[in-house]
């Protein structure tokens, strides 16, 4: 009966005071969950057996019930016939028969009384399980989410906010730097362009030729 109690203990164990002891919750409902996982495991091939034995000492008191009814009428056809030697061996048989079957009743209830109680526990058992993989899940989700506030506040707290900011503002500048300049290529481009498309204009060409017939005569 060892392992009907062991398996009826740990599904019903109270797991707070565990937890209130554990360093790494995420590990120790992990191992929590594989021990359970084991006593599951026992406990339906316990049950398999016992459902096994359940089942052939069925056939073992069908037989011997058979045989005990068999035997009754053999002693009464035998006193029928003022046979009593043949009675007498009948009923001793018969006898025999009872008593072993008183055994086989008593053995099978013990049986029956096992594979309830194994039933019970593996209902317990996994409804504890599924209860704790589903606290897994979440204790999982909220350990993660905790690592990750407890690296950004050591890198927040190792940061110089100031250095930071400087580094920042100097990055602008130089952005801005960089602006400027592509903005100032660009216009001095756009300027020469210009330049030299007017040089080949031909009423740029007639409005030069214009100014300088105009200064040949202001010189005359």
């Amino acid at each position: 009966m060892g392992i009907f109690k062991r398996v009826k203990d740990i599904a019903l164990a109270d797991i707070n005071e565990v937890l209130d002891k554990m360093e790494n919750p995420i590990y120790m409902i992990k191992q929590y969950l594989r021990e359970l996982e084991e006593q599951i495991t026992t406990a339906k091939n316990a049950l398999a057996n016992q459902l096994i034995a359940e089942r052939k000492f069925e056939a073992l008191i069908s037989e011997l019930e058979l045989i005990i009814e068999k035997r009754v009428r053999q002693a009464n056809l035998a006193l029928d016939r003022n046979d009593e030697t043949i009675a007498q061996l009948a009923i001793e048989e018969k006898l025999i028969c009872e008593k072993r079957l008183h055994v086989y009743q008593e053995q099978y209830q013990t049986v029956k009384q096992q594979i309830a109680i194994l039933q019970e526990s593996l209902h317990t058992s996994k409804a504890l399980y599924d209860e704790l993989q589903s606290q897994k899940w979440f204790l999982m989700s909220r350990a993660n989410g905790a690592r990750a506030m407890q690296n950004l506040n050591r890198v927040v707290a190792s940061v110089d906010t100031d250095t930071v900011r400087k580094g920042f503002s100097r990055m602008e500048e130089k952005v801005w730097q960089m602006e400027a300049r592509a903005s100032a290529d660009a216009q001095v481009d756009r300027i020469f362009h210009n330049s030299a498309s007017t040089g080949t204009n031909p009423h740029f060409k007639n409005e030069v030729h214009q100014e300088l017939e105009r200064l040949k005569a202001e010189r005359k």
